[in-house]
């Protein structure tokens, strides 16, 4: 097994993430990477942000289909690869309670 799949956790260990999450915003987190999965919105709309608390960058609506590749030390916050409004590709942060598995 590769390094990187060696870093990922299991749905148990994503059930059960705690830890490390101040809830301040930027440079105050961290997150793990786990096992890529889709997971579908589900409240009428749902703010991604460039950072957990952070700036919001988009707004997704109920229904849209996002793949998530890491989740933050709290396990509140999914992370994911998006398009940047003002340009280019970065990491975004969803809120997981509003979320659920597709």
């Amino acid at each position: 097994m590769s390094e990187m799949e060696n870093s990922k956790i299991n749905e148990e260990q994503l059930d059960n993430v705690a830890g490390g999450n101040d809830g301040r915003g930027e440079g105050t987190y961290s997150a793990y990477d786990i096992t890529p999965r889709w997971i579908r919105v589900t409240a009428s709309e749902l703010n991604a942000r460039y950072w957990p608390n952070g700036e919001v960058a988009k707004v997704y609506k109920r229904g849209d289909r996002l793949k998530v590749d890491g989740i933050t030390t709290d396990g509140k916050w999914y992370r994911f690869w998006m398009y940047d409004p003002e340009g280019g590709e970065c990491n975004g942060y969803i809120f997981k309670a509003y979320t659920e598995l597709d």
